[in-house]
């Protein structure tokens, strides 16, 4: 791993979520000096509390602490902020734009924002887009993870800060706590009841899936990267048919799993090549993820 420099803090908001505690331990597993930040603090992990919808406390922050590199994660998930749009745009949107206000105002090197394959919409395309076509958000999720990036593109092109987002596909892996699809994680870890694993897709449905140590992997390397040759980059990914996924799953873990009707909302395929190329990166694999004992 390239250090993009060794004075200061790389700050992780966001940590106590599934892909920031992957993140974090990551970090803690090299020499990288980072702090640890999410709405919900956790003494235990060494988490502190930081609410994006308080500016003070974003401005503090930075003044208190030498921060050389943010990794952002912070975030209203879809779910909730279909429920909540109001919340949704002030934390999402006015919370990560006063994040990059106050990393420009002390000059910090670089900010990693967590996008996602919602700026290209919800529906399945009939290719793996790439960061060359042309983002089209469906929903204010989406249209908020747009506007970041518009924000921070334009930002990194009058050179106020180094800018990158990573646009994520489906995320899977053990652990996680908040989410509407709970099958994501549940196809990887022990269960004692005998009730089936619920996934909504009809069988046909093709799904690109990236495991979360990947995706922390990901955020790692753009945060500690040398020189980055392009702002923008979607996460390398697997796609599965889901009646392939049924079978893989059933045939790893020894359990059942049933599927649903749902086929609009598989998503944009992912084309990944461009972050694989310029890094070495590769994947673990599914069927790799499944064959290891996870805990969390």
């Amino acid at each position: 791993m390239t250090n993009a420099g060794n004075r200061g803090v790389v700050i992780v908001t966001g940590a106590g979520g599934h892909i920031g505690r992957a993140v974090c331990r990551l970090l803690a597993s090299t020499e990288v000096q980072f702090l640890a930040l999410d709405v919900d603090p956790d003494a235990e992990r060494g988490i502190l509390a930081l609410d994006l919808r308080l500016k003070d406390d974003i401005a503090r922050l930075f003044r208190t602490h030498p921060v050389r590199a943010v990794i952002h994660l912070a975030g209203i998930l879809p779910s909730a902020f279909q429920r909540d749009p109001l919340t949704g745009v002030d934390v999402n949107l006015m919370g990560c734009v006063e994040l990059l206000r106050q990393a420009v105002k002390v000059r910090v090197k670089r900010f990693v924002f967590a996008s996602s394959m919602s700026v290209y919409g919800s529906r399945r395309t009939p290719r793996p887009v790439t960061e060359e076509d042309a983002a089209a958000p469906d929903e204010p999720y989406g249209a908020c993870k747009r506007a970041v990036e518009l924000v921070g593109d334009t930002l990194a092109r009058g050179l106020a800060i180094e800018f990158v987002a990573l646009r994520i596909a489906r995320v899977i892996g053990p652990g996680i706590k908040k989410t509407s699809s709970p099958w994501r994680s549940q196809i990887f870890e022990e269960r004692s009841e005998q009730d089936p694993i619920q996934i909504p897709f009809e069988p046909g449905t093709e799904l690109s899936l990236v495991h979360v140590e990947d995706v922390a992997r990901m955020l790692v390397t753009l945060a500690e990267a040398s020189r980055l040759q392009s702002s923008v980059y979607n996460t390398p990914a697997e796609t599965w048919e889901v009646k392939s996924l049924k079978e893989a799953v059933e045939e790893a873990k020894g359990v059942r799993i049933e599927l649903g009707m749902d086929s609009l909302h598989g998503g944009p395929g992912c084309d990944g090549s461009r972050f694989a190329k310029e890094f070495g990166f590769q994947l673990q694999g599914l069927r790799e993820a499944l064959a290891r004992r996870n805990d969390d």
